[in-house]
């Protein structure tokens, strides 16, 4: 389930070596970029992975490890897989690159969908802690240190125009990743995160459970009032509405708008807060035996790729 990784060796991690003189003969496509606040540094390629060498450090940024070792971004790699891609690069550069320390991780798995990708958005809601953003490319979920992210993967493999595996072509394929670019340490409670570690069976398994905990924390909106309760009770009969017109509008519209009225003060920040409350918990308001038919595929398909 890994793809992009940022990585990063030391000259503490290999001592003795002065890796801008003897990385660079590695690699293709290297540019010398002249001085920066760590002294000279040049860049260049290992097949399609981006590094920058200097003196002191060699990093891997910006780059697929999937692409890099399974030829394509589509799919992503297992913990074998990731063990045998950061041999490789050891072995290409002549480093030591099971003790880099890893400083962005995103895990990601790719479910094959009924429906198109952007169909499942709408009934995507809410996620604490993050800052829900609908864009044309996928439905992105941000904070400061990490990011949330649904989108197609054969509409991202058209727009760059790469080839798309056999296995995929013609298919609904939604992609789930969970990115961790700052402070991996902290939000992981590990001491360090070397490439070696990636591998690791326990350390593995934490980042499946993780990746489902985030999906979980994502609150789920019902597509639409199929079957309205009778009664007589004008406090529910209101309740009833107003949901039918949340699922209709979309609960991000209302949520968006209730802030809006917050910030030209025709509302306290109090009054916005209840109102954001309320306007959750009856998006949560089960309206028929059988839910919403989009999210319980998405759910199923979640648990589905968990069981590893």
């Amino acid at each position: 389930m890994y793809d992009n990784l940022d990585l990063s060796l030391n000259k503490e991690q290999n001592p003795g070596t002065n890796f801008i003189l003897s990385v660079p003969q590695f690699l293709s496509n290297v540019i010398n970029q002249g001085v920066n606040q760590y002294g000279e540094y040049v860049t260049g390629y290992l097949d399609s992975l981006k590094v920058r060498v200097t003196e002191n450090k060699v990093s891997i940024y910006d780059s697929s490890l999937c692409k890099y070792y399974l030829g394509d971004n589509f799919k992503t790699l297992t913990k074998g897989d990731t063990k045998r891609a950061i041999q490789k690069i050891s072995d290409c550069l002549h480093l030591p690159f099971d003790l880099a320390n890893v400083t962005r991780i995103d895990f990601a798995k790719n479910l094959i969908m009924q429906f198109d990708e952007k169909v499942y958005y709408p009934y995507l809601g809410q996620a604490q802690y993050y800052k829900r953003l609908e864009q044309n490319n996928g439905l992105y979920y941000n904070n400061q240190l990490r990011q949330l992210v649904f989108y197609g993967k054969e509409y991202e493999q058209k727009q760059k125009r790469q080839p798309i595996p056999e296995l995929y072509r013609d298919r609904n394929v939604l992609r789930f990743e969970m990115r961790f670019r700052k402070q991996l340490r902290q939000q992981l409670k590990q001491p360090e995160i070397t490439a070696g570690l990636l591998s690791d069976e326990a350390f593995y398994q934490s980042l499946v459970t993780r990746w489902k905990y985030e999906y979980n924390s994502i609150q789920k909106i019902n597509s639409k009032m199929t079957g309205m309760k009778p009664t007589g009770s004008k406090k529910e009969l209101t309740e009833n509405l107003a949901l039918f017109t949340i699922m209709e509008i979309g609960q991000p519209t209302v949520l968006n708008t209730v802030k809006e009225w917050q910030e030209r003060g025709k509302i306290s920040k109090k009054q916005a807060f209840d109102l954001r409350l309320y306007i959750k918990k009856l998006s949560n308001t089960s309206t028929d035996a059988k839910g919403n038919e989009l999210i319980n595929e998405l759910n199923r398909k979640v648990k589905e790729a968990t069981r590893i």
